[in-house]
């Protein structure tokens, strides 16, 4: 058990170690100043032992300058000595922290959708927080916690036994009782701390989920409900830490009924040394200080198996993590496509299914020639929202092969065939921010006329230009202070602000009013053969954009053809959009 406890540990400090290289300089000041420290306290005792030798047994009253002088210099080195400790430690496991939260950060967002798994925002957003702190002190604290009372120890108990062997073998005898103690609780607070992160993730990423939807929640009265749903994980959180705390707290009991029972030993043992002659009142009570001093640091060691065990769990959480690899790597090596290319897309022989789901597309083969607006219809579920995925890399096809400009997209770095794709999602995805942050959003650069340019095609600009700040005003948080049409144009100038020759637009009219619709249509049709357009919609009036039309079911491509081919009566395409046709006709 002791040994696979330290191969654990040893285990994530290595993995994460490297978060100590921008701090390496920092971390030999420190070392220096934890050694130097007890050296200092060391000598204040000595200078005390004299003390009361000297001036108060003996009457040597002039010597007192002399002391006070001393004092006043060691008492000014350890207050400029732990000064500077207590800033550099807050310095280095802040930079700890930054570092690993950072590098956490910039592997969620490059990992493709689905790489790790079912956790939602809120239980990341646990491992952003709580479990990154602890890697501070798994790397940093914790160690250098050991090694600033190891150095504590060694120079007390110097010290001790300088004054008497005797009395400092039995202060020294508490040391196998408390080791015993620890690593007979240790494990068990390893467990408990387990299961409090675990539980502690669970109502986060609750709180998360539902916080998003306070207007649903409230539109529909179960607040009550949400927050007994809140209270109940939280109150398993709160009894899973209360379990670890009550061991750590019962370790801490232990420890000190075994300091206790040695300090009174350690004063009898000293009474009768001086009674005897052999040890003076200022050495007695020099070494009754220094023991004091040397308890504390032992205690503290016997339970840093405890601390590293706490951060060992929140590093094996954060490696579990770290550990997924992006379902899409970025193995690309041709930049042919480092400027801006024609937008031939072509699916050959594609099969699809998602991880640890059935197959989703089946033997799909199209070709859209640059220019081209194509239309991808069908009912939910056939499998057209998952092209766009493919396309963009989220995932990779389980089979075939697809092409852009007669190029394998998998052979491209991943920044190389993004670029060369624009897309307006369902979810048009307002960041908080200005109108403007959000249009040029992703551009290096914001061009002025241009993003005027992307703003007049989307129909932006009329909404826009009545506001006092006009686009330098504030949207709120994931744009809440646009309307839904808004945000979706807005989403619409922004992909047309990239120069892209692909632009794709997934189901950007599904949750829009009919004048938006209509005004993301217009749009459309100013910029349709000016580049390939890939639109998946559910809307019959879309198709009249469209030079050809796709219709999906159940994975496959069922119908091809022209608009007009595809909405006579009797085809699939007609059927679907028939109840669409028919309002229509009425109104």
């Amino acid at each position: 058990m002791k040994n696979e406890l330290f191969s654990q540990i040893y285990s994530q400090f290595q993995f994460f170690s490297h978060h100590l290289r921008p701090v390496r300089n920092k971390l030999w000041l420190i070392a220096l100043l934890v050694i130097c420290m007890p050296i200092i306290s060391t000598g204040m005792l000595w200078l005390f032992q004299k003390l009361v030798d000297e001036v108060f047994v003996a009457r040597q009253t002039t010597l007192l300058p002399w002391f006070f002088s001393a004092y006043l210099l060691l008492s000014a080195l350890s207050f400029v000595a732990d000064y500077m400790d207590q800033r550099l430690d807050a310095s280095i496991a802040e930079n700890i922290a930054q570092d690993t939260r950072v590098s956490l950060y910039r592997h969620l967002v490059s990992a493709s959708p689905g790489s790790f798994g079912s956790r939602n925002a809120g239980e990341l957003l646990a491992y952003l927080g709580g479990d990154v702190e602890k890697i501070a002190s798994l790397i940093y604290s914790a160690p250098m916690s050991l090694l600033s009372n190891m150095a504590k120890i060694i120079c007390y108990a110097t010290f001790l036994f300088l004054i008497s062997w005797k009395l400092t073998l039995l202060a020294l005898a508490v040391v196998p009782p408390l080791v015993w103690l620890v690593f007979k609780i240790t494990p068990k607070i390893r467990t408990a701390s387990r299961s409090s992160r675990r539980k502690t993730t669970t109502w986060m990423s609750l709180a998360e989920e539902t916080l998003g939807a306070r207007p649903l929640i409230q539109a529909f009265n179960t607040q009550a409900k949400e927050t007994e749903r809140f209270a109940a994980r939280t109150d398993r959180a709160r009894q899973a830490e209360l379990i670890a705390v009550r061991l750590q707290a019962g370790m801490g009991v232990g420890v000190g009924m075994i300091t206790t029972i040695g300090s009174l030993a350690i004063i009898g043992l000293a009474a009768y040394e001086v009674s005897a002659g052999r040890l003076t009142v200022g050495s007695v009570l020099a070494f009754i200080g220094a023991v004091g001093f040397l308890y504390g640091p032992i205690r503290t060691v016997s339970q840093s198996a405890s601390r590293f065990q706490r951060a060992t769990v929140s590093a094996e959480r954060l490696r579990l993590l770290l550990d997924k690899p992006s379902l899409v790597g970025d193995s690309g090596s041709n930049n042919s496509l480092a400027q801006r290319r024609l937008g031939h897309i072509e699916f050959r022989q594609v099969h699809f299914a998602y991880p640890d789901g059935k197959p989703v597309l089946h033997d799909l083969s199209f070709a859209i020639q640059p220019g081209e607006t194509m239309a991808v219809v069908g009912a939910s579920g056939s499998g057209k929202s998952t092209l766009i995925k493919l396309l963009l890399r989220f995932y990779d096809p389980s089979a075939g092969v697809i092409f852009l400009d007669g190029v394998d997209i998998r052979a491209l770095p991943l920044q190389t065939l993004r670029d060369n794709i624009a897309v307006v999602l369902q979810e048009p995805y307002i960041l908080q921010g200005s109108i403007a942050d959000n249009i040029a959003y992703g551009m290096t650069q914001a061009d002025t006329a241009r993003m005027q340019s992307a703003a007049e095609i989307s129909y932006t600009d009329p909404f826009v230009s009545p506001l006092p700040l006009r686009y330098n005003t504030q949207v709120g948080p994931r744009g809440e202070r646009l309307s839904g049409g808004q945000r979706q144009r807005v989403a619409l100038a922004r992909a047309l602000m990239r120069d892209a020759p692909l632009l794709v637009m997934d189901e950007a009219t599904a949750s829009v009013d009919g004048e938006t619709e209509n005004l993301i249509q217009q749009a459309v049709a100013k910029i349709a053969g000016e580049r390939t357009l890939l639109l998946v919609s559910h809307r019959a009036s879309t198709l009249r954009f469209a030079d050809r039309v796709l219709v999906m079911e159940q994975g496959k491509i069922i119908e091809t053809g022209s608009p007009d081919e595809l909405m006579r009566p009797g085809t699939r395409c007609h059927e679907l959009f028939e109840t669409q046709l028919t309002q229509n006709q009425m109104t």
